[in-house]
């Protein structure tokens, strides 16, 4: 296939539609890194920069207007800016109230309430970053246990922090390298990979490494590694061992939690860890993180912990920040309050979704697989993932197929598909996304056409 031609035509189609958000990357860019301060939202040749996002669709500078996919990250479980917590929000402010003051404020029990009950935690402690919870939550293992190694899953992001910053997309006969300068010397040799739903794998590490290990860190459903379900088998082996081993489980649930139903993925699989890391729909749209768990390991944040297993995760300025709390509170008991019909609803619809893309790009000649589908123990999964794999890979079981080239052409996925569904009006990511309450049964199957049209269209690239 003719990738080079696709892109460029692609990308020249995607200019002459979008020349106002050219020129506000242009002045973005000589301020900011790449025009932004994500990279994930800075994609080529330049991002559109939206004006208004409401429900299932978001407008942008240049008029543009896309069914979106993306949805905040796929945080936002029910549209963007959804009345009932953008009119909460609004009343709030309009009583003098919202902003940061310095006080605990009266909804962050209120949340961490209903975090905990649906997660069945003891403790839990708000930050602001996903990152900072994993980092957190890691220090508090290596506190507990004084131990210096952990185990981490190839594929696995857990943000931009140094205990996890090894193995997330950089393949070389699989993914097991540091992906950042300016590490603490030595921090290569104190993570140790393991491969996804590998038991045998699994077991090898614990055997070599167990005894000297503080914790496991594992997204139960993988999202940037490529939107796949953990295996009950292997989830159920990893807490076995750990109890084992004396090592910390620690579940990060930033992507998963409250996105397949009103809680944690890990209430689906029955398997509790010792740490839950959270973020992303916990805040209803409004920045917030978590760390819930086992009081055992969140009171050495406490001032009066033993010193020498103290961590200081003190908090910060805007941690459990007034507005974000109520957000937060607003946005479960809505899910919670409305859990079987949401859930259901986006779950039959991410099985359409996940069912038509590949048979319609298979007609066509273009091998394709979608992620996602989370079987019998996540049925209502609203996430799809679209993978072009090569001729021997016949489905998307690991992140290690996702990230090696002579598995998975990322280039398709990530680039030349996303600007293909641009043009058809749908703005997608990781290969479609995350579905929304807010998304019509119309949103849906006008993706599905779109898609027919472009698998038909690249045949000429042929």
């Amino acid at each position: 296939m003719d990738k080079k031609t696709l892109l460029d035509d692609l990308i020249r189609n995607y200019r002459r539609t979008h020349p106002r958000s050219e020129e506000a990357f242009r002045k973005a860019s000589q301020f900011e890194i790449r025009g932004g301060s994500h990279n994930l939202r800075t994609f080529a040749p330049y991002p559109f920069y939206d004006l208004r996002a409401e429900g299932s669709k978001v407008t942008d500078i240049d008029g543009n207007t896309y069914v979106d996919f993306w949805q905040g990250h796929f945080g936002n479980i029910m549209g963007h800016n959804p009345p009932v917590v953008s009119k909460t929000l609004i009343d709030y402010f309009e009583k003098g109230q919202g902003l940061a003051t310095g006080f605990p404020g009266v909804f962050q029990k209120e949340l961490a309430e209903l975090i905990c009950t649906r997660l069945e935690a003891e403790k839990i402690r708000f930050t602001t970053s996903g990152t900072l919870a994993s980092m957190y939550a890691v220090m508090i293992a290596r506190a507990y246990t004084r131990r210096n190694l952990l185990f981490k899953v190839g594929g696995g992001w857990h943000g931009a922090q140094p205990y996890a910053l090894k193995g997330i997309t950089v393949y070389d006969a699989g993914l097991k390298h540091v992906e950042s300068a300016g590490l603490p010397a030595g921090i290569d040799s104190t993570i140790n990979m393991i491969r996804f739903n590998d038991i045998e794998d699994l077991e090898e590490n614990f055997r070599k490494y167990g005894e000297q290990s503080a914790c496991m860190i594992i997204e139960p459903f993988i999202g940037a590694g490529g939107f796949i379900f953990g295996t009950l088998e292997f989830l159920n082996r990893a807490r076995e061992l750990c109890d084992q081993y004396g090592v910390v489980l620690i579940f990060d649930e930033v992507v998963s939690g409250f996105r397949f139903h009103a809680g944690g993925v890990q209430t689906l699989f029955g398997i509790k860890p010792d740490m839950t890391i959270l973020g992303k729909a916990i805040g209803g749209g409004m920045p917030v993180s978590a760390l819930a768990g086992k009081e055992k390991f969140l009171s050495l944040c406490a001032p009066d912990a033993e010193e020498s297993k103290r961590v200081k995760f003190e908090g910060g300025t805007f941690s459990a920040h007034p507005a974000s709390m109520l957000a937060g509170v607003t946005f479960l008991r809505y899910l919670i309050g409305h859990e079987e019909e949401l859930y259901t609803r986006i779950g039959k619809l991410g099985a359409k979704v996940r069912r038509e893309i590949e048979e319609i790009f298979n007609s066509h000649g273009f091998r394709v697989r979608c992620s996602g589908d989370g079987g019998e123990v996540a049925p209502n999964s609203s996430v799809v993932g679209v993978h072009f794999l090569s001729p021997s890979i016949d489905s998307v079981s690991s992140p290690e197929i996702v990230w090696n080239p002579e598995a998975s052409d990322f280039e398709m996925r990530e680039k030349i598909f996303k600007l293909a569904m641009l043009e058809e009006g749908f703005n997608i990511f990781h290969g479609y996304g995350g579905i929304s309450s807010a998304h019509t049964d119309d949103d849906i199957q006008g993706s599905i056409d779109a898609v027919e049209r472009i698998a038909k269209k690249w045949k000429k690239y042929k």
